[in-house]
């Protein structure tokens, strides 16, 4: 497994990485304390999974996870100190697959790259509040007509995901690809502001796409 570490703060990055690089599946970490040196490393290593601080020196967090995103298939786990339902939204929607806070243990953070790696989603207890706010807040002001705008195959996904369906499994029901499956699900949780299946179900149910 190959890591790449973004956090401007030197002593947080290099603890972090010498902490990582004792994992026994890590094959490789690399870090970075700008944005623009983290699209060099992944230009050069197309890393699994990146670890990014949202606030750096050069560009947001978020249009860097698009942009890491662009250039290869990598998950990302954001690890800021950042909590509020703005920013956990924003990073979510721009394609993060985790989001911890830095109140987390390294533990925590071990076992959210190996979720994020399994095309799952982690996030830690305290940044889930946060993500139901802002959920909340995005229904309050219309989100919840959501449903209206998705597509046929859209909604096919959302139900299935909703029944428990694991991607692997809603592309052999669908006769897709898993990355179509993950493709879809990413614009689903990208209207409702959350990667959290428990929220998509909660939409597919409040469309009648679930009986409950």
């Amino acid at each position: 497994m190959k890591l790449l570490l973004v956090d401007d703060q030197n002593v947080v990055r290099e603890a972090l990485a010498t902490a990582l690089e004792a994992m026994p599946d890590v094959a490789l970490v690399c870090h970075a304390e700008s944005a623009r040196e983290a699209l060099i490393l992944q230009q050069r290593h197309h890393f699994d999974v990146a670890v990014i601080e949202l606030s750096l020196p050069d560009r947001s967090g978020t249009e860097l996870i698009r942009q890491l995103k662009a250039i290869a298939d990598t998950r990302v786990v954001v690890l800021s100190t950042f909590r509020d339902e703005f920013r956990v939204a924003e990073a979510m929607r721009g394609g993060a697959d985790g989001y911890l806070s830095k109140r987390a243990h390294l533990s925590d953070l071990s076992d959210a790259i190996r979720t994020v790696l399994r095309g799952r989603t982690a996030v830690s207890p305290d940044v889930s509040a946060a993500m139901v706010r802002a959920l909340q807040r995005r229904d309050a002001s219309g989100g919840a007509d959501v449903i209206a705008v998705l597509s046929e195959r859209e909604r096919q996904v959302l139900r299935l995901l909703a029944l428990g369906s694991s991607a692997k499994e809603v592309a052999a029901q669908l006769d897709i690809s898993v990355k179509t499956v993950e493709t879809h699900r990413a614009r689903l949780c990208a209207k409702v502001a959350t990667h959290s299946v428990a929220d998509l179900t909660r939409l597919a149910v409040k469309a009648g796409l679930v009986e409950v």
